[in-house]
């Protein structure tokens, strides 16, 4: 079933895999809730439809304090999780994502290990994908998961829901539906960017059918008000029916261009590159990148000041070279991955519980630089 191992006993596996999809069937109201502690608050962080404003201004504020604490008590903030560990596992390839969540977990103090290669574990002699997430609920008390399987944020929930020892999944990109985290932090960004992101415009260019950091941010966008959101590619790389059905739902205004970015750069707010997402397989189309679709100098000159050109990363022929060499505050490709490790550091520290802590700390700091800084009477 999509990419899960179940295990070499077809009939073993078979037993398996029916009893989760009973659990995928239940429907999204219990995901959700099975998602969730009993006081409401998010235990595991897999799917962007479990977020909402308030979370997501928990997190950035979260995320503001932790960040300038690092520069003035960096000890406090990595003396907060000194006692929790989590295990990075990414059997899926990675750099900014795994990296940033390494970085986050350090900056708050937490013990970290890694699975990267699945030859080097117990797969290799055929154990299952369910018992392999059971064996690592014994040691830790958080997984960030990456995997190709569109199935495995719902995956790990149902199996911690049958584990004795439940721990905290992040969903760090599951196939091409779920990357919660990277809508956090393009959220935090755009907001950073733009103040408010009510009643803005954002195009989304390239492989719209296949991105998942698409069909995450889509979601989170559709919180707000008055949104019209572009998808811009091919008919064979459009928006999925169910990702532009959620967000139109929720009175976002929903246009698809075929030809090209034209245009677009010349009044929407935030233009989003993303590369094809060919590790998914081309199906009957050719997987070349249309020349139509590459951002340029000349839309960048067309650009407002105040918008912002983002790319997820990592990024190929999609964005003109010369960009690289242009130092325009516009361009948020590097920034935004630094701002990745912080927003992380902030989901972390609101799953894990000690966000108040960071929060509490800073308004002190605050207050107290305040003090110094008064003139002397």
């Amino acid at each position: 079933m999509d990419k899960i191992y179940w295990g070499a006993d077809a009939g073993l596996a078979a037993y398996h895999r029916s009893r989760f999809e009973e659990f995928k069937t239940s429907g999204s109201e219990a995901f959700e809730k099975a998602c969730r502690a009993e006081d409401g608050r998010l235990k595991h962080v897999v799917s962007a439809e479990h977020l909402d404003l308030a979370l997501l201004k928990i997190i950035h504020d979260t995320t503001n304090a932790a960040r300038r604490i690092s520069k003035i008590e960096p000890e406090f903030l990595k003396g907060l999780l000194r006692h929790t560990s989590v295990l990075n596992y990414f059997p899926q390839p990675s750099t900014r994502t795994f990296l940033s969540f390494s970085r986050a977990e350090s900056k708050l103090g937490i013990q970290r290990e890694e699975v990267r290669d699945l030859k080097t574990s117990s797969t290799a002699k055929g154990e299952s994908d369910l018992d392999a997430l059971r064996t690592q609920s014994s040691f830790y008390e958080g997984m960030v998961v990456r995997h190709p399987s569109d199935l495995y944020g719902h995956f790990t929930v149902w199996a911690m829901q049958n584990s004795r020892r439940p721990l905290h999944i992040f969903n760090a990109g599951s196939g091409t539906k779920e990357h919660p985290t990277q809508a956090i932090l393009d959220h935090y960004t755009m907001e950073e960017s733009l103040g408010e992101i009510d009643g803005k415009t954002i195009a989304f260019y390239g492989d719209c059918l296949r991105s998942r950091v698409i069909h995450s941010g889509a979601r989170l966008l559709a919180l707000h008000k008055e949104m019209t959101v572009y998808f811009v590619a091919p008919e064979h790389l459009q928006i999925d029916t169910e990702t532009e059905d959620y967000i139109a739902q929720r009175g976002v205004t929903v246009h698809k261009i075929k030809t090209g970015i034209g245009e677009l750069p010349s009044f929407v707010d935030v233009n989003y590159m993303t590369r094809l997402q060919d590790e998914y397989g081309a199906g009957s189309q050719s997987e070349k990148y249309p020349t139509n679709l590459v951002f340029t100098e000349d839309h960048l000159r067309m650009m407002p000041e105040t918008s912002i050109l983002m790319h997820p990363m990592p990024k190929r022929e999609e964005i003109d070279p010369r960009l690289d060499y242009i130092d325009d505050k516009r361009i948020m490709l590097w920034r935004a991955q630094r701002n990745g490790m912080w927003t992380r550091a902030g989901t972390m520290a609101y799953v894990f519980g000690v966000d108040e802590q960071i929060r509490n700390k800073y308004t002190f700091l605050e207050k107290k630089m305040e003090k110094m800084m008064r003139p002397r009477r």
